[in-house]
């Protein structure tokens, strides 16, 4: 199973793959006072970044035999009282965009600090159990 785990905080992005351990981080100019995901296709740019570091491959393979992943994100910063429909919205299409749809379940969160790898199975999991 491909799962990606991306973390949020202010203008600040981190992205680990659970299957090879890799964790890489990325920095942009796309939160504002009031919302992390102010500045929409900046942070786009950056996840999209981070996924071409993580999961390096030529642009045939990305448009045609890219697996498909599943993706915990968390918002760690400016979550507080949990985030409301049109934030996870946002962030549900930033990632989709940068993912280029190739993603087969994707779940938003808040959380005060990042989740380990059996945390992010776990949320997966219920997710799926929800549906």
């Amino acid at each position: 199973m491909n799962i990606l785990y991306v973390t949020l905080r202010k203008n600040r992005m981190s992205l680990r793959d659970l299957k090879s351990g890799k964790e890489v981080v990325g920095h942009g100019n796309f939160s504002n006072e009031r919302i992390l995901i102010g500045a929409f296709f900046a942070a786009e740019k950056v996840l999209r970044d981070l996924v071409v570091q993580v999961k390096p491959a030529g642009l045939l393979y990305r448009l045609f035999k890219w697996p498909r992943y599943d993706m915990v994100i968390d918002a760690l910063e400016m979550n507080e009282g949990g985030l409301s429909q049109v934030e996870e919205r946002a962030i549900m299409e930033m990632a989709a965009g940068a993912m280029a749809m190739k993603y087969r379940q994707m779940v938003v969160a808040c959380a005060t600090q990042p989740r380990t790898d059996d945390e992010v199975k776990a949320l997966l999991a219920l997710s799926q159990n929800q549906h």
